[in-house]
């Protein structure tokens, strides 16, 4: 019997709040040695402690890019893509190709840039005669002036032709390069090969955005908008990796509510150096507020033992055990805020249910 009660003993330190069937009465119960020295030595206990009693909201969202951290890319100007060099999901630099287009508007770009280069050559050679002929007096002041301001001219419009060149991607005959403006990954491709694009189409071709830093955006329902505050401690868990908690802090509150939703939006600024958070990630947030909290103590969940709807747990003292039956203030995950008990007391938090059927056998 006693390996057998030891095997139940070692599988059943998992278990928590549970609920126990007994006949003995509790309050005032004797400590008859119902263990032997080495299970009360093995048994694992917590001793209570004063918290604060954070409440804790649970809400859903989901991860967006960083705003201030992307860049809506468009084209400049019309023509048919011949090439498309990223994917979605890539991880580009700054100045990286992206597309490039072939574009009846570059070339007639490239075509100006050219003439206005030939004229300026063509004024400068104009001015330099006019120049010498006025040295000799064979032609007026007035017509060696009129050759400057040609060439003056010239230059303007080749100063014009230039910049144009530059925003259409440079002088590449009728090629359209387009490049990344900022460092970051793909997270919009709205662009194919062999497609064409226009110039006052509204939709952009790529989104590109730096997801070192991502944004958590939370719903939050109006009975639980008095619960949040800036600067509240925020936990996150994805469905990709339950297991896994990020934390942060609520830096930004929106006070308006979704007339659909009926919920208001929180945001979480939350730094991704391993690119673990990835945009559109189902969120679960978990925010701790501590407005106008106060210590209570405090043990682990586990700890408690349920019997005919009252709460008791095993107080570890020395060596001996006691039942004590407690009230539980409030549960929070984990954890249990309770009276009943005082400050560093041990509370027996493994195999708790069959030592209090021990403790309980006549």
């Amino acid at each position: 019997m006693r390996s057998l009660f030891l095997y139940l003993m070692i599988f059943a330190g998992g278990w928590t709040l549970t609920s126990c069937q007994s006949k003995a009465t509790v309050a005032g119960k004797k400590d008859d040695k119902p263990l032997s020295d080495s299970l009360l030595a093995a048994l694992q206990t917590a001793p209570a402690t004063l918290e604060e009693m954070t409440d804790v909201v649970k809400l859903n969202g989901k991860i967006q890019p960083t705003e201030n951290k992307q860049a809506k890319v468009y084209a400049l100007v019309s023509g048919r893509v011949q090439a498309v060099k990223v994917e979605l999901g890539d991880y580009v630099h700054k100045g990286d190709v992206l597309a490039v287009l072939q574009s009846s508007e570059v070339a007639t770009v490239t075509n100006d840039l050219t003439l206005a280069d030939a004229n300026v050559q063509i004024a400068a050679k104009n001015m330099e005669t006019k120049k010498s002929l006025f040295q000799s007096n064979l032609v007026t002041e007035q017509e060696y002036l009129n050759a400057q301001i040609e060439y003056n001219k010239a230059k303007s419009e080749l100063e014009r032709a230039r910049k144009i060149s530059q925003i259409t991607g440079g002088s590449n005959g009728a090629g359209y390069t387009i490049k990344a403006p900022i460092p970051g990954s793909i997270i919009e491709k709205n662009i194919t090969g062999n497609s064409e694009v226009r110039q006052d189409n509204s939709a952009n071709l790529f989104t590109i955005a730096d997801l070192s830093t991502v944004w958590v955006i939370a719903n939050v329902y109006e009975s639980d908008i008095n619960k949040i505050h800036l600067g509240d401690a925020v936990r996150v868990t994805t469905l990709a990796d339950t297991e896994k908690e990020y934390t942060g802090k609520v830096d930004k509150i929106y006070n308006v509510l979704d007339p659909t939703s009926r919920t208001m939006k929180v945001r979480i600024s939350m730094a991704n150096p391993k690119n673990e958070l990835k945009p559109e990630m189902f969120a679960r947030i978990y925010v701790s507020s501590n407005a106008g909290s106060e210590k209570k103590l405090c043990i682990p969940a586990q700890a408690i033992v349920l019997d005919n709807s009252k709460r008791f747990v095993i107080v570890k003292k020395g060596q001996s055990l006691s039942i004590r039956e407690v009230k539980i203030i409030k549960r929070l995950e984990d954890k249990a805020f309770i009276e009943g008990l005082s400050e560093g007391e041990q509370v027996v938090t493994q195999a708790q249910v069959f030592v209090y059927d021990a403790l309980n056998v006549k």
